[in-house]
């Protein structure tokens, strides 16, 4: 697998040493484009003129990913180029509602389900994703630990999915993937508040709420639709 196609994104993460960590952990396997989303909310104004200067103590040999790291404001900006969002658990707490996937079998997800750049989201140090967060993502990646232990240090897990995805994922026979080119997060984001404000209107405010906002997103996301049949969807719901 090309590094080149792996973005990193780290939501809500509140530690510039664990950004510097994983900025660490990328360049030893050839991945360097790092994103966060969401990041500092506790200090933002001081924490992002900052937070390279402190991340630089972890960050060893790897400053130029800390550098050109970019901050967005939500995943769905950060994901605007990917093809494919993903995101990270150990799912000792989660119940969820998306395909899972062992770490050992990304790269080969991956492969049969992404014509452009991936997206790997890794939550905060203390929660990880929460379920609303995970609402934008495919599939899950599933990083197993053991119970009497069960969360990682943010920079250990963005280490072991960079080993799986960049350096054994290397080694892993390219499947087939689709011709057509499905609908990229962003188009998705869209058509979701296209829907959810017709809904509102047609069947009652209680349809912008945040767990129905949450599965019309599912629904899309699963229903993989081409980026032509998306937009035809988008004509329809502007539609008098």
């Amino acid at each position: 697998m090309n590094p080149a196609e792996i973005k990193i994104v780290l939501v809500r993460p509140r530690n510039p040493d664990n950004i510097g960590a994983a900025a660490r952990a990328m360049a030893n396997f050839g991945l360097s484009e790092l994103a966060l989303v969401g990041a500092f909310d506790s200090d933002w104004n001081e924490a992002a003129k900052n937070w390279r200067l402190e991340a630089s103590v972890s960050a060893i040999h790897s400053m130029d990913v800390v550098e050109s790291a970019r901050l967005y404001g939500s995943i769905t900006e950060a994901a605007a180029d990917c093809a494919l969002i993903l995101g990270t658990s150990a799912l000792h707490w989660l119940k969820p509602d998306r395909d899972v996937i062992l770490l050992s079998r990304a790269a080969d997800y991956i492969a049969a389900n992404s014509a452009g750049k991936t997206a790997v989201l890794f939550g905060c140090e203390k929660t990880g994703l929460t379920n609303e967060e995970l609402s934008f993502c495919r599939a899950i990646i599933n990083i197993p630990t053991l119970p009497k232990q069960p969360s990682m240090n943010l920079g250990q897990a963005v280490a072991v999915t960079a080993y799986e995805l960049a350096a054994r994922g290397a080694a892993s026979a390219p499947a087939a993937v689709r011709e057509n080119i499905e609908a990229i997060p962003e188009e998705i984001e869209r058509t979701v508040r296209l829907i959810s404000e017709k809904l509102q209107r047609d069947a009652g405010p209680h349809w912008g709420g945040e767990a129905q906002v949450r599965e019309i997103r599912r629904g899309l996301t699963d229903a993989r639709l081409t980026k032509g049949a998306m937009n035809a969807l988008k004509q329809l719901l502007k539609g008098k």
